[in-house]
C-alpha cells in the first residue's frame, strides 16, 4: 500500500513541476490540510478553499512558479518529498530557487495533509525517519 502512496505524491508533484497545482484534486480527502512553514509567502495552516487562495497570493509575488521533485521517500503512511522551488520575483525579477521537504500524510487512500519544511532533518522526523 505504501507505494501507491508515493505514487499519489509523484502524481501531484509531476503537475506542480509543469506549474499544474490544479493537479491531483481528487486525490485529496475531505478536509485537507496544507501546513506552510513560518517564513512562507502564505504561513500557517490552510483548509479547503483557503490552500486555493494560499496559491494565488504566492502566484501573485512570484512567475514562472514550479515545485519540483528531487526524492521521494516511501515512510509507510507517510511520504517524504525533497523538491526544489523555482521562481521569479514579479517586481524584483530576482530568481529563486531553494530546497524544501514536503511530509505527506495518507489516510484512507486519500491525501489527508501536506507539512511543508525548510530543512530535511525537521521533515524526516515528522515522517518518522531517522536520519
Amino acid at each position: 500500500m505504501s507505494q501507491d502512496n508515493v505514487e499519489m505524491v509523484q502524481a501531484i508533484h509531476d503537475g506542480w513541476s509543469r506549474g499544474d497545482f490544479g493537479v491531483g484534486t481528487e486525490l485529496l480527502a475531505e478536509g485537507f490540510q496544507w501546513q506552510q512553514h513560518a517564513d512562507a509567502v502564505e504561513p500557517g495552516s490552510r483548509r479547503g478553499d483557503a490552500i486555493g487562495s494560499t496559491f494565488k497570493n504566492i502566484f501573485a509575488v512570484y512567475g514562472d512558479f514550479r515545485i519540483e521533485p528531487e526524492e521521494f521517500i516511501d515512510a509507510g503512511s507517510k511520504v517524504l518529498v525533497v523538491a526544489r522551488i523555482r521562481a521569479t520575483g514579479k517586481e524584483s525579477g530576482i530568481g529563486v530557487d531553494q530546497r524544501f521537504s514536503f511530509v505527506w500524510t495518507v489516510r484512507g487512500a486519500k491525501l489527508a495533509r501536506v507539512e511543508v519544511f525548510t530543512d530535511r532533518a525537521s521533515a524526516a522526523k515528522a515522517a518518522g525517519l531517522s536520519q
